[in-house]
């Protein structure tokens, strides 16, 4: 008997058919419309109506939060820089203080950030949106922008409600895979080398007992990669996140691992990347896939079957192999979890450079101190710490050859290299954050992002609580 049939990992083109022309109903306007609803599309949304304007925030999924939600992660990441200063205010350190004020998430001494629940993250990301007054459509799926002498009218969508649409005087792509943008007309790239980085599914497992768990990843350190209790555990009853275990073994001896040609720390799987994030009694583990275009309907199906035939065979691996697992159960699946994809061409491209040296710019509007964080095909994993911190130019938010849109998140302009730093999602909060208040002062200028005014930008930003620096900088006063 034949096994079941294998999903294409690629897209062939068959043929064409001509599609009628439509006339679509606008059912919303807005001065800023937000196409993303994860950590830059609710960012962006809250500062650009706290700057006065009406916004509408369009997501695809039936909830806010992104990355802080949908795919179970737990950890947001470093707010603050190796010398211990916060790089992170504004919108993003506010949703943070919300969370641990409600019982979503606990502070991390010895990281300097917090550990999240993403359910409670979902209800906390919601409420700051409509508190803020920010119309909020859900279950929208963008389908393409409407664009007249480089500059977007309109963006069609698709629902239950089939297709229509929605006007704005500026748009904020926080799509992730910068959709409206490309979609636009606007230059893009993507990364097709052999380091791009992996697509994954998550699983999340209860009943898991996490003492034991930790138990033994002190014991086979060698195997083991941040399995560690909290510093204030004490006697307390069960376990407080976070809990990162991530069995692996260093490529070569070393403490923290090798450290390859270029610099990183290099750490490879006892099995292909078993991540388990474990708090309490719940464990996350991934399936990953590998050298995936996931801007390509085909490849991302691919991943999907084998990230969750991945993950289960990881999962079945910890309940044989380690003590705590063996009675885990599955109780969730993640949506497709994207580290890389299409990046926009802007005005200001952030390399790897200005990583190293601490770049500083005039046009700063927000900060960075994310280590760089590969997750590679196979079983590799490499991470470099930063040093210190660097500026986020406005620049690299605006996309070549449109006149009013911005991007946030992800797919701002950087290259590949930095890209594995500003991925994360402090930096995908300042970055939101600035690109709503620039458009929502654009809208004064009658949509032209390149008309708003830097320094203006940056005084709405501090006002709001975002930091642009660490360290006395006279050009901010």
């Amino acid at each position: 008997m034949n096994g079941p049939a294998e999903p294409k990992r690629t897209t062939e083109v068959l043929g064409a058919v001509e599609v009628p022309a439509a006339r679509v109903p606008v059912i919303a306007r807005a001065d800023v419309v937000v196409a993303g609803g994860g950590n830059a599309g609710v960012a962006a949304a809250v500062a650009a109506a706290r700057t006065g304007a009406s916004v509408l925030l369009v997501e695809r999924y039936g909830y806010l939060g992104g990355m802080t939600t949908g795919t179970f992660n737990t950890g947001p990441g470093t707010m603050f820089d190796s010398d211990g200063q916060r790089v992170l205010g504004g919108i993003g350190w506010e949703i943070e203080e919300r969370m641990v004020a409600t019982g979503g998430a606990l502070r991390v001494t010895g990281d300097h950030g917090f550990s999240n629940f993403p359910e409670h993250m979902k209800l906390v990301a919601q409420e700051i949106v409509l508190e803020a007054g920010v119309d909020l459509l859900l279950h929208a799926w963008l389908c393409r922008p409407l664009v007249r002498d480089g500059r977007v009218t309109a963006a069609v969508l698709l629902s239950k409600n089939g297709l229509f649409a929605v006007e704005g005087s500026v748009f904020v792509d926080a799509t992730g895979d910068a959709d409206l943008a490309a979609g636009a007309g606007a230059a893009c790239e993507t990364y097709d080398g052999a380091t791009r980085q992996q697509v994954s599914v998550d699983l999340l497992a209860c009943n898991v007992d996490g003492r034991k768990v930790m138990a033994w990843g002190s014991a086979h350190a060698d195997e083991s990669w941040g399995a560690r209790l909290p510093e204030d555990d004490g006697g307390t009853e069960g376990l407080r996140p976070p809990y990162v275990f991530i069995m692996t073994r260093p490529e070569t001896g070393g403490e923290g691992g090798a450290v390859n040609r270029e610099g990183f720390m290099r750490r490879v799987g006892s099995m292909p990347t078993i991540k388990a994030m474990v708090r309490r009694s719940c464990v996350r583990i991934q399936g990953n896939g590998d050298g995936v275009d996931p801007t390509d309907v085909r490849a991302i199906t691919w991943t999907e079957v084998v990230g969750r035939r991945g993950a289960l065979r990881h999962l079945d691996h910890l309940k044989r192999n380690v003590p705590g697992f063996e009675d885990a159960f599955v109780v969730a699946q993640s949506p497709l979890g994207v580290r890389e994809s299409r990046r926009i061409v802007g005005e200001y491209t952030v390399t790897l450079d200005d990583w190293k040296r601490n770049a500083r710019f005039p046009d700063v509007v927000g900060l960075n101190a994310r280590g760089l964080d590969r997750h590679l095909a196979g079983t590799v994993f490499e991470y470099e710490r930063s040093r210190g911190n660097h500026d986020i130019p406005y620049r690299s938010l605006i996309p070549k050859g449109l006149s009013n849109v911005l991007v946030a998140g992800r797919c701002v302009s950087v290259d590949h290299d930095a890209h594995a730093s500003l991925r994360g999602m402090p930096a995908c909060w300042a970055i939101g954050h600035a690109a709503g208040t620039a458009a929502a002062l654009a809208v004064r200028a009658g949509g032209a992002v390149r008309g708003v005014d830097v320094k203006d930008l940056q005084r709405a930003l501090r006002a709001q609580g975002a930091i642009l620096s660490t360290q006395p900088r006279p050009d901010l006063d």
